[in-house]
């Protein structure tokens, strides 16, 4: 009996710990939002409706209503999907996040919105943005 208390113990906070690594280091989830947000505005204009009416989000809009716009479906699904956090493995300052929404809203065409990360604002997207040459931070 005390054998399967002990391993049920040990189970449990192997399952903590678990989540704990698994959810612990989301980098820049208000910064993903943040920035999410403002590609979602132009989402029927550079992602048109190839997608039956999806418009290029990875999965099917779950519980559209006659009041729901695609701009709104796109908002929810990075609310959860930004729960992750960014590819980067540097955070983002509040002022790297807000010049690159700001190059996404002054965008005259789609390739800032589609890859924000080619724009010069956006750069610390990629993953490895912010390390030097030596792999240190």
């Amino acid at each position: 009996m005390r054998v399967r208390v002990i391993l049920g113990v040990v189970a449990v906070c192997g399952v903590v710990v678990c989540g704990v690594i698994a959810c612990g280091n989301a980098v820049g989830t208000d910064g993903c939002q943040a920035i999410e947000h403002a590609r979602c505005k132009w989402i029927v204009q550079c992602y048109g409706d190839a997608a039956g009416g999806n418009y290029g989000l990875p999965t099917p809009r779950s519980g559209q209503t006659t009041s729901s716009s695609p701009v709104d479906d796109c908002m929810r699904y990075y609310d959860d999907a930004c729960m992750h956090g960014m590819v980067t493995n540097v955070p983002p300052t509040t002022d790297e996040v807000s010049a690159c929404v700001g190059a996404i809203n002054s965008a005259t065409d789609c390739t800032i919105v589609t890859n924000p990360e080619t724009a010069d604002a956006c750069a610390f997207l990629t993953y490895d943005a912010g390390l030097d040459a030596d792999g240190g931070g």
